[in-house]
């Protein structure tokens, strides 16, 4: 499918500011296409980016504001607080486009990196879902099965630490729209501290594909269902 993809500068080094000094910084750089279904491709993104614009607004710039008050008034270190929007291309085929894009926020009492997962049908603008690669069911039975067996092999191997309860928040932490494709398989992944701390970063798992049963590779699936609706998305919140 003829088209163009480019990787847009949203929001450029924007800052918010308290007596002179820069508190919040910010950029996001986010997905473009130029080709068929554009449209509905870049109003997501461009919603994405309104999104995050409000994040740091209603809700980070209030708690950096305040700690740069109370530095002020106990003559402590200045807060200086720096979020980033970059997305990953993982896959890009005639009719599919995967992606990632992470949240990279720095300055606070620990660095926090959140990841959002997007796979589109480029012939309709339509994301698509993981149920939608395993044509005989059972995606999240099929994922969860291979994260913990993968995790038991680290721990094995002193490779890795995960939660004591690993097991029991493999399934309550888990997320189906938490996956992005790569030219090796159906990877998904859990945000950072959600059942490993921060060493581990962001834990991803890699289900290699399988014709028969899934994942299927990715030339668009026979049995894609019908996309959902359109959505306006959310930066993701931690530990989902």
């Amino acid at each position: 499918m003829q088209g163009q993809l480019q990787l847009q500068t949203y929001i450029e080094n924007r800052c918010w500011e308290a007596d002179g000094l820069t508190l919040l910084s910010a950029e996001a750089v986010l997905p473009r296409w130029e080709g068929q279904g554009g449209g509905r491709f870049n109003r997501y993104y461009q919603s994405y980016a309104k999104a995050f614009v409000r994040y740091c607004q209603r809700e980070l710039l209030p708690r950096v504001t305040e700690e740069y008050h109370q530095a002020v008034q106990s003559s402590g270190a200045l807060p200086s607080y720096r979020v980033e929007l970059h997305t990953t291309v993982t896959l890009h085929t005639d009719t599919l486009l995967s992606l990632f894009t992470d949240s990279v926020e720095t300055g606070g009492r620990r660095r926090l990196v959140l990841r959002r997962g997007d796979t589109w049908n480029l012939a309709t603008g339509y994301p698509m879902e993981a149920k939608t690669f395993f044509p005989h069911g059972g995606c999240r039975k099929k994922l969860l099965t291979l994260a913990e067996a993968q995790i038991c092999q680290e721990q094995q191997r002193g490779v890795s630490c995960y939660d004591t309860q690993y097991r029991q928040t493999l399934r309550t932490a888990f997320n189906s729209q938490n996956f992005y494709l790569t030219d090796r398989g159906l990877c998904f992944f859990y945000q950072m501290y959600a059942i490993a701390p921060a060493a581990e970063g962001i834990p991803t798992f890699c289900l290699p594909y399988n014709g028969e049963t899934g994942p299927l590779p990715p030339a668009l699936p026979e049995t894609e269902a019908t996309p959902a609706a359109e959505q306006s998305p959310a930066p993701p919140k931690a530990g989902r």
